[in-house]
């Protein structure tokens, strides 16, 4: 068995990413990862024209890890920053843990922002955290696109979120599908 089989990744730390004007960033931090032998647990990104914002969930072995800082921070930049948080100074359950039970919401045709402010409290009633939300204006005036993943740690009655999302999109007049990691679409309005 070579070393890098054997090698323990015991580090886990959250890696920050914001900037701009940098279009294969995901592909730089992820081939420095490599070089220092270490992993991407989860990655989360969200862009907006060309700045970006992104969270990486890695695990290194310690020996790595000033190296690997060392070297991500001479990349740093007017246009590039990042931040490190150790893993141990989270929660355990959020937001990588695979335990979590993760949905995805889309919802099309929303007029108002109430709706949206109204879908948002009825996730945070039934202690569902939203992990990212887009939104897009859709063409010729008929509102606009929300499309949100979401999670929770909590038993909940999903049904019950649904019939409640359902109710406030059949309300205002728009459309809306929910779609979990175990289940197909379930039934839209």
């Amino acid at each position: 068995m070579n070393a890098q089989n054997t090698l323990k990744l015991d580090k886990k730390l959250i890696l920050k990413v914001a900037g701009s004007d940098h279009p294969e960033i995901i592909t730089t931090v992820t081939e420095i990862l490599h070089r220092f032998k270490g992993s991407v647990e989860v990655s989360r990104f969200n862009r907006v024209k060309d700045h970006f914002t992104g969270l990486f969930a890695i695990s290194l072995n310690g020996m790595y890890l000033k190296p690997f800082v060392a070297c991500l921070e001479s990349l740093e930049s007017a246009k590039l920053r990042f931040e490190f948080h150790s893993m141990e100074d989270c929660q355990s359950s959020y937001p990588f843990d695979p335990e979590n039970i993760v949905f995805e919401i889309d919802a099309w045709g929303i007029k108002h922002q109430a709706a949206s402010i109204e879908l948002l409290r009825i996730l945070s009633r039934n202690h569902l955290r939203v992990d990212s939300i887009a939104t897009d204006a859709m063409p010729n005036r008929q509102g606009y696109a929300v499309q949100m993943k979401v999670s929770t740690d909590h038993v909940i009655d999903v049904e019950m979120v649904e019939r409640e999302l359902l109710a406030v999109a059949e309300a205002e007049g728009f459309y809306l599908n929910m779609l979990d990691e175990e289940e197909d679409i379930k039934e839209a309005i």
